[in-house]
This record gives C-alpha cells, structure tokens and sequence, in this order.
C-alpha cells in the first residue's frame, strides 16, 4: 500500500517551519527595525500660565486640546523602553498666538531623546481662550433642607461667616446672582452643627460651574437652631370704661383664635396662652362697637417667636359695645340693714310704711341675669353717712343714707346716689 504523499516526511517539514521562524526572529534582532508606537491621553502642561494672571486676566483650554495623542518612531531596541510617561508635552504661554488663540506643543522624551527618529501628535497647538479677570463679593445666602419632625420648626441660622469674595474669568462672574450653602434638617428634633460648600447660582437659580472659579474660603460652618412648636389661644384685656350707660357685649374676638408659637421646649412648657395686656385696648368713652389691629408679636413672651413664616402676626380684633339694660326689683325692708349706729341711746330705723323698696338696676343683659332678686341684701352704714358728712355725732332726726349691695360684676345700681329714708331716735 502506498503511503499519503502530505504524511512523508512530517519531521522534516515541521523541523523546516521552525527553523525558518527562528530565522525571521534572529534577523529581525540583529537588523533591530525602525518601528512606531502611539500614546493617547497624554497631558500638555501650560508653562508661564502667570504671566496671564499678571495681566489681570484668565485663559480657557478649549476642546480639551491640552489631551493629545504621541507617536514615537525609533527602534525596537528604544521603543521597548519608552512609555507614556516617558512623554513630556509642554506649552508655553510666551509663545500665545494670540491672533489666533494658540500656543504650539513642543514634545520631547526625558531620556533616550535623542536616539528617536521623530516624536509627533495629531494636533500641535493648543488652543486657548483669553479673558478679563473678574472679582466680585457676594453675601452668603443659607438654604435649609428637608423638614424636622413633627412639632419642631427652624429657628435662627448663623454663619461663621456671611460673605465671600470670588475670581474668575469675567464671562463667569458676571453671570453669577447669589452664593449659597446647604444644610439639611431632615427628621431632626436637635439644633445642628455643620460646614457646607460654598456654592453659586444664576438670576435664574441655576447652579454655576465653579471650576474655574476661585473664593477667598470655599466653606463655611453653619448653625440651625430647632425649636418646638405650640398652639395657644389669645387672651385679651381692656383699659378704661365706656361712656355713661354703656358697656362691653359679650367677649372680645380677633380673625385669629390662636397662633402657633415657637421656643425651647422648657419655655413653651410653662405657657397657657398669650396674653394681650389691658393697655392694648381702650374702650375709655367708648359708645359703640369697634375693631382695631393688634401686632402679637409685641406681646409675645421672651424667647418665643411666631411660628408660621406666613403670618405677620398682626390681628384684628372687635371689641363690642352695647347700651346697658335696666332691671327693677322689689325689695322687702326687712332685707335693708342698718348698721354703724354707735350712740346706744339711739335707734335707727327705715321710715315709710311700705312693705319693699324698689331698686332699678343697670348693666349689660348677662351680668343682669346674675342678679339674685331673692337674695338682695342692701346696706346703710351710718358710720360711713357721718364720715362723709364730717359727723362726729348724728342727731335725732331723718336722713337720706346711701345704701350699698353686694352685687354680680358689671352691676351696678342705676341711681348711683341711691338712698333710703333712714330715721335717728333718742330713746332717753
């Protein structure tokens, strides 16, 4: 049988490959070849960037033309040494074309420099934007964030400090509106402590790129006080009387019931209402009903401000002004009790036959049902008649003797030189 002429003589053939490969490679060492190689990312460094700042002025790299791709072209031999960082790419700002916004790249290697045929990039300049300098001072506007839980609010924020001077290219800092820092209170019952980055913000509140801009501080500290919150109804008082028959209807109301109040928790503790003091409202001479405006926060206690951001703290209160009524009652004389009667060879008594003396009385219609017809007690003091009168002795004789009852609040009688015929007997 005869034998696959591909199988004769295998050894031979595959011997034959291998020295040729082994051939190739000891010509390609001795020979050692030219060959290049290419680097990308590799940075361009600015020289002189100062003399700009000098100038009172700022430049841009644009399009990221500081980033270049390098081919090196040299030996094997000196390739297989070199690497990226063996590349030094420079620019030199005493070179700006300033026509036209470019300074050209210079490239070189920082060793085996010169054993390369050539070093090379894509772009040979770089290209540059040159601008005023601005600088502006701003004051520091602080943000809060987020809420506290239930039943605290925000109370004072402080910086350590307010207002912050920023440079940069005029472009920049002339579109610039406020400077902000940050601070959350999210879920926070406690007051905080903290710093936050400065930032800068447009008219429309858009935040600006600050990387090319540069602050005399870049944070600040900031503190959020957090305080407790409470709702608690006004009380009001009055100064002076109405005019003659007239008197106040009913209670005192304002467009706000109750405000909710803020402060330390031990302070709004103690607190049951805010109390607006007599002198707030004056009622003197008064012969009709009438409104007025009350601003709450002059009565607000120490340390307790209004808690709605919302509210003025201004209210308007009415305060009502009604004629007085009068009630008639008939009291029995045996319900008129004398007193003060000193001399014991006196009797004093009423004089009269009737059974009862009627009283009129007046006030506002709910202090009148107070009155306790039935229960009416009225009073004439003989010591306090001689004390008026400068007596140090009464006579025998009739006198018209004041009386006085015990009577509700806003009771009054209507006659207020009410007297009872009082009669003065020696019994010698």
């Amino acid at each position: 049988m005869k034998k696959n002429k591909l199988t004769d003589n295998l050894f031979l053939r595959i011997l034959a490959v291998i020295v040729a490969v082994l051939v190739w490679i000891i010509v390609v060492n001795v020979s050692d070849p030219i060959i290049e190689s290419t680097y990308s990312g590799v940075p361009v460094e600015i020289l002189n960037a100062d003399l700009i700042s000098k100038q009172n002025q700022t430049y841009e790299i644009l399009d990221d033309s500081n980033t270049i791709s390098v081919t090196i072209t040299a030996k094997r031999s000196i390739n297989d040494l070199l690497g990226k960082e063996n590349i030094k790419a420079t620019a030199d700002m005493q070179e700006l074309d300033e026509e036209n916004g470019t300074i050209r790249i210079r490239l070189e290697t920082n060793k085996y420099n010169d054993k390369i045929e050539s070093i090379k990039s894509k772009t040979d300049v770089v290209e540059v934007e040159i601008e005023a300098l601005s600088k502006r001072q701003l004051s520091i506007t602080p943000v809060i964030n987020g809420e506290p839980v239930e039943g605290y609010i925000t109370g004072d924020v402080t910086l350590d400090q307010n207002v912050v001077t920023v440079q940069g290219p005029e472009s920049i800092v002339s579109g610039i509106s406020y400077a902000s820092v940050e601070a959350s209170v999210a879920g926070m019952s406690g007051s905080i402590s903290t710093t936050a980055l400065i930032r800068y913000y447009d008219a429309e509140n858009n935040q600006v790129d600050a990387s090319r801009l540069t602050g005399n501080i870049n944070t600040v500290s900031i503190k959020v006080e957090l305080l407790a919150t409470k709702s608690l109804p006004l009380k009001f008082a009055t100064t002076g009387t109405p005019a003659d028959d007239y008197g106040l209807s009913g209670e005192i109301t304002s467009d706000v019931e109750e405000v909710l109040v803020a402060g330390k928790l031990n302070t709004l503790v103690g607190l049951a209402n805010i109390s607006i003091p007599a002198s707030a409202i004056d009622v003197e001479g008064k012969e009709e009903s009438f409104t007025t405006v009350i601003d709450l926060n002059k009565y607000l206690p120490d340390n307790v401000r209004l808690a709605d951001e919302n509210f003025d703290g201004k209210v308007t209160v009415t305060v009502g002004i009604a004629p007085m009524e009068t009630k008639t009652v008939s009291i029995p004389r045996s319900r008129f009790m004398i007193t003060g009667l000193s001399d014991e060879n006196q009797r004093a008594s009423l004089s009269g036959t009737e059974d009862s003396i009627e009283v009129t009385f007046k006030g506002m219609p709910e202090d009148l049902n107070e009155l306790d017809a039935e229960g009416l007690i009225g009073t004439v003091s003989i010591d306090d008649y001689m004390k008026q009168k400068n007596m140090t002795a009464i006579k025998e004789g009739v006198y018209d003797i004041p009386v006085s009852f015990e009577l509700p609040e806003g009771v009054f009688p209507a006659d207020e030189d009410f007297t009872v015929e009082c009669r003065i007997r020696d019994i010698k």
